[in-house]
């Protein structure tokens, strides 16, 4: 596999991979139906600023022409933010709407968390963007972890915004992604804080945890 991986920028040829590896990808490194049925709601969510608003900073491997994994990166995370409030999330939103996708059980079960992740006092996370300015989120398809893609796909991403005067970033993931916590104490990421997330198990719920990773120059 290492042989014939390559990491290089994304283009918009690549957006349909994303949003795919996206979904299969959502829960902790599996596909998303277990939270939430509407995969085009996800990948909304999950991509579109990325793709449409900051593309320069999204990265992808490829092996033998197909794209296994991504970085989406972000310089600005206020920008970010404010981007996702206006204009990606309500679009988001309006496509559920129109096909349905919030009138289904699973739609109300994933508010429910929310609303629980709320109450345990789970959001908002207390990240110093003046230190962490930057975050990026990691994704690689099953069958390719391991194997070095990961650590490429950072090293551009934390190349890139060097060369941007970027000075820290950070990265969010789930409690109980053990892979994915290792890989990031790995690569040189201290652990920030953790806050409680619910989220739905079938017809119940169980409670685990956001760990949220910085990197910063100046630490």
């Amino acid at each position: 596999m290492e042989s014939t991986a390559r990491i290089r920028n994304y283009q918009a040829a690549d957006r349909p991979s994303v949003r795919e590896i996206a979904c299969d990808t959502a829960d902790a490194g599996e596909p998303v139906e277990r939270l939430f049925r509407d995969r085009e709601t996800v990948a909304d969510v999950l991509t579109r600023y990325y793709t449409d608003f900051e593309p320069g900073s999204l990265w992808v491997a490829e092996c033998d022409g197909r794209v296994v994994g991504y970085l989406t990166g972000c310089l600005s995370t206020r920008r970010q933010e404010r981007v996702a409030r206006k204009q990606v999330l309500p679009k988001a939103m309006t496509g559920a709407i129109a096909r349905g996708a919030l009138w289904h059980a699973d739609a109300w079960r994933l508010l429910a968390a929310f609303a629980g992740t709320v109450v345990l006092g789970g959001f908002p996370h207390p990240i110093d963007l003046t230190v962490y300015p930057a975050h990026f989120h990691i994704n690689i398809r099953a069958g390719f972890r391991g194997g070095g893609l990961g650590p490429q796909l950072v090293d551009a991403f934390m190349q890139q915004a060097d060369r941007a005067g970027v000075r820290g970033i950070h990265v969010i993931t789930r409690g109980d992604n053990a892979g994915g916590r290792r890989f990031f104490e790995k690569i040189g990421f201290q652990l920030l804080c953790e806050k409680p997330l619910v989220l739905p198990a079938g017809a119940w719920f169980r409670r685990t945890s956001t760990a949220v990773y910085g990197w910063s120059k100046e630490r």
